[in-house]
């Protein structure tokens, strides 16, 4: 039979545990707590943290070619003007290259695929990536192209009497047409079109004149079993009061439709439906977006300064900060703004903070997002600088 000194001791034995499994159990939620208050600032650091200078990594000297322009293309940059189109990567190697004559080329892409095509001309040019173009020529004027992530094109045509809409797969020899979609004067006349991502619909917004007044129609076709019964149209949409000039699909199920007042958000595209729409009362001075978001600057009250707005596509307003008016580009990719200026370069976050602030000596004609934290292309004067963003008290800092 125990003691009752044994049974003390036992006592003694149990509370001393309890103890250390109370001191550990606190010393480890102290531990997690210290873990995530550094975690908690190293995120705040880095998506609050602002830049206002840049280092040159590499620079590449482009081919000088008439009008040539660039965007954002695969981790590097696409290049194009009237004599052909080329892609190169932050090292400067060529992905691929292409030439053709165009007098007024203009570029789409979507994923590796990108299309050049002539405007007012009746041929163009698809690229996958990796050879040096497929040509496609046309029956009659170019107006409009646009590609898909499988190399699906389509093209809105000027014809005397109608315009029409045409889909082509390029790479198929015994079937390159695979959609016609004609349209006539009731209709109205066509200004903007765009190409689903997978290829499989297009959205059309055209100009009617009606009794003297000026009206916006725009249609949604599906090419799937969706749309067979209805000759591909699912949807449509007649707006009195603005003038959709553009239209956009933010992925294969969204669809962003822009006016001189603001822009509508389109959900559900085998079935159309307006899920958003948002209206100012002030001048629309530009408009961007990607997959996952709508971006609009309109005029501010004072002259010189304007409000950026940002937008998922839930239609909840991410955003809304002053800015710049004095801007010549802005464009949205990786969830960040850029905005080339008069003076200089701004990068702003998807939550508003400004990214980045520079002043340039010399005009900037491009800003792209490079590979890496806190690269990017900048485009001078004909050169392609591999940039990375640094402080300005930060040591070998090129300002250009």
């Amino acid at each position: 039979m125990e003691t009752l000194a044994g049974r003390a001791r036992d006592v003694q034995v149990v509370t001393k545990r309890r103890q250390e499994i109370k001191r550990t159990i606190f010393l480890s939620i102290a531990c997690i707590l210290l873990v995530a208050v550094i975690l908690a600032a190293v995120i705040y650091f880095y998506v609050n943290h602002q830049y206002s200078s840049y280092e040159v990594k590499n620079t590449i000297a482009l081919k000088k070619s008439s009008g040539m322009k660039c965007s954002a293309y695969q981790n590097g940059v696409l290049r194009y003007s009237r004599d052909g189109a080329a892609a190169v990567d932050r090292d400067g190697n060529e992905m691929w290259n292409g030439s053709y004559d165009m007098e007024n080329p203009a570029l789409d892409i979507c994923e590796e695929y990108a299309v050049v095509a002539d405007i007012q001309g009746k041929y163009l040019y698809v690229y996958n990536g990796s050879d040096s173009g497929t040509k496609l020529t046309t029956d009659y004027p170019i107006l409009q192209a646009c590609v898909s992530k499988q190399g699906v094109v389509a093209v809105l045509l000027e014809d005397q009497s109608s315009n029409v809409i045409q889909v082509y797969n390029p790479y198929d020899d015994n079937k390159k047409l695979l959609v016609e979609i004609p349209t006539n004067v009731e209709e109205g006349y066509p200004v903007s079109i765009d190409l689903s991502p997978d290829g499989t619909g297009v959205i059309c917004a055209s100009i009617c004149v009606t009794s003297g007044a000026v009206k916006s129609q725009v249609a949604f076709y599906d090419f799937t079993n969706v749309g067979k019964n209805t000759n591909c149209l699912v949807g449509a949409q007649e707006y009195k009061d603005r003038i959709v000039a553009e239209v956009k699909y933010l992925d294969e199920d969204h669809a962003a439709l822009f006016s001189e007042k603001g822009f509508s958000l389109w959900k559900n595209m085998k079935k159309p439906k307006q899920a958003f729409k948002k209206d100012w009362n002030r001048e629309i001075l530009s408009a961007f977006y990607d997959d996952r978001y709508i971006g609009v600057i309109a005029a501010g009250s004072k002259k010189g300064s304007g409000r950026m707005y940002l937008f998922n596509t839930s239609g909840g307003k991410v955003f809304e900060r002053q800015v710049t008016t004095d801007f010549t580009n802005v464009t949205m990719a990786d969830k960040e703004i850029y905005m080339v200026t008069t003076e200089g370069c701004k990068i702003y976050r998807k939550n508003g903070v400004e990214k980045w602030d520079c002043k340039l000596s010399k005009q900037a004609d491009g800003l792209f997002p490079a590979k890496g934290m806190r690269n990017y292309f900048l485009l001078q004067e004909g050169k392609l600088q591999w940039i990375h963003l640094k402080n300005r008290s930060s040591q070998n800092n090129k300002k250009k």
